[in-house]
């Protein structure tokens, strides 16, 4: 299945709803590959959130994203780092040399992959030893916003099959695709939004329904209740934890 398009139309709501990731993750990243400035590809690189994070360290990204909208919104947030390459390739097929990167990264994004195909495409673009981390930041499904949020998209979204792409019922996908040889790390981090953010942050959900889709007036009303019935001095906190699989 092509799932390329699925977030057209949504860069500019990804921009301006999504939140980045814990220092400690990029830590942990540097010291799994001896601490030195990494050539990293960042599959399904979206709109730059974690490419921006490495770029940061200094380190030398192939952000490989095939949706226009998003590769384009990176090209423009991203401009004024000289170690960013865009790339208009897949996660199977990425357009890189071979053994021309130190890690590759997918980060809210191995879900929508063909894993094998994935999989012999890293093992093409690594060096001897280099690694992969598949990344997401997902919710506390037990707290109460969460619990809230879940019923909502459920009855107002088809679309809907879980947070972060159904993560709980990735975990056998994820162990076949390391060979279950891997390691999991889980960093605390809270995102926080205001009203605006957290209405963007849902717009820029693969599942959230289009403007003429029925249901779709529906949902943001209820998600504008969640959100005033939930928030504390105009923002809204969801707990979150960072999980990353390395290996």
């Amino acid at each position: 299945m092509d799932n390329t398009g699925k977030f057209t139309g949504k860069a500019a709501s990804y921009t301006q709803g999504r939140r980045g990731y814990p220092e400690a993750l990029l830590d942990m990243l540097a010291q799994e590959e001896g601490g030195a400035p990494l050539r990293a590809a960042d599959a399904g690189s979206g709109t730059g959130i974690l490419s921006r994070a490495m770029l940061e360290r200094g380190w030398t990204v192939y952000g490989v994203e095939p949706n226009n909208d998003m590769r384009e919104e990176a090209e423009r947030l991203l401009r004024e780092f000289p170690l960013f390459h865009s790339v208009p390739g897949t996660a199977e097929h990425t357009l890189l040399p071979d053994a021309s990167v130190d890690l590759v990264t997918a980060a809210q994004a191995f879900h929508w992959f063909d894993a094998a195909a994935f999989k012999r495409e890293c093992r093409r673009i690594l060096v001897p030893g280099g690694k992969i981390a598949l990344i997401w930041n997902s919710r506390v499904e037990d707290a109460p916003a969460v619990l809230e949020e879940g019923r909502i998209h459920r009855l107002y979204c088809p679309r809907f099959y879980g947070f972060s792409g159904g993560l709980a019922d990735l975990q056998e996908r994820i162990a076949d695709f390391f060979d279950h040889h891997f390691q999991v790390f889980r960093f605390p981090n809270e995102l926080s939004y205001t009203r605006e953010q957290y209405i963007r942050r849902m717009l820029s959900s693969s599942y959230s329904p289009g403007e003429r889709e029925e249901g779709y007036a529906a949902w943001l009303e209820a998600l504008n209740h969640l959100f005033g019935r939930f928030q504390t001095g105009g923002k809204l906190t969801i707990p979150h934890e960072t999980v990353a699989y390395l290996g």
